[in-house]
């Protein structure tokens, strides 16, 4: 929508209590739980959009379900790089999820790697995939009765997922070399470099500057690191593999773009790759937390997963995991509540009235899609409860104007959505079919922001459910 002479300008917007003279709103800043931080702003009093300002930089951030699904319009609305994601950028400068859209090089990628995420390759992924679950179910059965540690777990099985079914390699993260192989650092760099680029995007100023000054050097190191990691591992497949492509990294390498002729250049290749690690395990990591969070706290959910499954569930098929409708839902209602992309900023094309303030043209804003995904008016008063039958395709005719992007929106959207939900049931199936899950406390989900939105690290009990739960291996 064009701006009138009845909007209000962005100066107008509400803001958090507390604003100081020069320096802004710097009590409303957390450094450690920015996105939860501006949820309790929105839920609190100020409202579907509203800004924060730091030494004269205004944020202006879209809470509403309404306002956030109108700054989706791609006519009105483009997509801009800021906040984690551009600190990111150094390590993965033409990436998929780094690259500016009008980077030559993030086209050519697209259509290069759209083929290996149809239908036909997510097939030829399945028993990779599958191969990390019965890693899985494997090393919790040899755990016996005691805890497990969901976040380890997850970590190590999202990333062996996309190295496995995505890179033809096996990390070894399931094997017993023990936390000090390449492998292993290079999740332990993984980790801190996502978290240094949540914390200091959304550090106060001055203070921020000088934290940024002291880790500057273990960043670099970090990031040469991961790179010299990804190296080798395309410099391994490219030894290996002599004929078609059958995963992501053959296409990369061999594949030719439909539209220019030519191929992606070795130096994006290796962005791409370690774009994929990063995108391909972080955020299915974190949803697949969060389900086993609800899981345990609800046996009657696992009960309704495990009567989805077929009789032979330690050998489940492609065909077997499409089927698993419910286990989908549980899914969107996981992402729904904690989205591990918990917002995304969008620019406007031309000037635009957004909610009655004149946005004008060229301001970013940030949707907040932790907010506007438990929008009242959009999702009905019990938005913020868990009910995964809210996605029942009945159901979801209550919810004509409901808001749901976890995988963001527009052509910039995940790429890998269906290789993400795909293997997110697949393991969920698998556990749940093995395992009685139960919580071994009653803290409350405990969210930390490192980029993404992901549980605290927390232990389940996962109790056998039978000697048949075992794969033979």
């Amino acid at each position: 929508m064009e701006s009138s002479s009845a909007t209000l300008p962005v100066e107008a917007l509400p803001h958090p209590p507390g604003r100081l003279p020069i320096i802004g709103d710097v009590a409303s800043v957390d450094r450690h739980r920015p996105t939860q931080h501006e949820l309790k702003l929105a839920q609190g009093g100020l409202g579907p959009i509203f800004q924060r300002k730091l030494l004269g930089t205004q944020l202006i951030i879209v809470a509403g379900g309404r306002l956030a699904a109108q700054c989706n319009d791609e006519s009105a609305w483009g997509r801009v790089l800021l906040g984690p994601l551009a600190k990111l950028r150094p390590m993965a400068p033409h990436g998929m999820f780094t690259a500016s859209s009008k980077d030559p090089l993030w086209g050519q990628a697209r259509r290069i790697l759209t083929p290996g995420f149809a239908q036909a390759a997510m097939r030829t992924y399945h028993d990779a995939m599958a191969t990390v679950a019965d890693d899985l179910v494997a090393e919790w059965t040899s755990a016996g009765s005691g805890p497990v540690a969901a976040h380890s777990a997850m970590t190590r099985a999202t990333l062996e997922v996309i190295a496995r079914a995505g890179f033809g390699r096996n990390l070894g993260l399931f094997d017993s070399s023990g936390e000090d192989s390449d492998s292993h650092r290079f999740v332990r760099a993984l980790g801190r470099t996502l978290q240094w680029a949540s914390e200091s995007t959304n550090d106060v100023p001055i203070l921020g500057h000088i934290r940024e000054a002291l880790r500057a050097s273990t960043v670099r190191r970090d990031i040469a690191a991961l790179q010299q990691y990804v190296d080798e591992l395309i410099a391994g497949r490219k030894v290996e593999n002599n004929g078609e492509p059958t995963n992501l990294l053959d296409l990369m390498l061999t594949a030719v773009d439909p539209e220019t002729g030519s191929r992606l250049p070795n130096s994006n290749v290796r962005d791409q790759t370690l774009t994929f690690l990063i995108a391909g395990h972080e955020t299915t990591a974190a949803l697949l937390e969060v389900a086993l969070y609800y899981l345990a706290q609800n046996p009657g959910h696992q009960e309704r997963v495990r009567a989805e499954m077929p009789a032979q569930a330690t050998h489940l098929d492609y065909d077997a995991v499409t089927r698993m409708r419910f286990t989908r839902q549980f899914l969107n209602e996981c992402l729904r509540l904690c989205p591990p992309a918990p917002g995304y900023f969008r620019i406007a094309r031309t000037a635009q009235n957004l909610g009655g303030y004149e946005i004008p043209a060229g301001r970013a804003v940030f949707v907040l899609a932790l907010a506007a995904q438990r929008d009242p008016e959009v999702w009905g008063p019990d938005a913020g409860t868990f009910d995964p039958d809210r996605f029942d395709t009945a159901a979801l005719r209550a919810f004509p104007d409901r808001f749901f992007q976890p995988w963001g929106t527009g052509p910039r959207s995940c790429i890998g959505r269906a290789f993400a939900l795909h293997e997110a049931t697949l393991l969920l199936g698998r556990l749940v079919h093995a395992f009685d899950l139960r919580s071994s406390s009653d803290l409350p989900l405990a969210l930390q922001e490192r980029g993404t939105l992901r549980p605290e690290p927390f232990e389940l009990i996962a109790r056998g459910r039978s000697a048949a739960a075992v794969p033979e291996r």
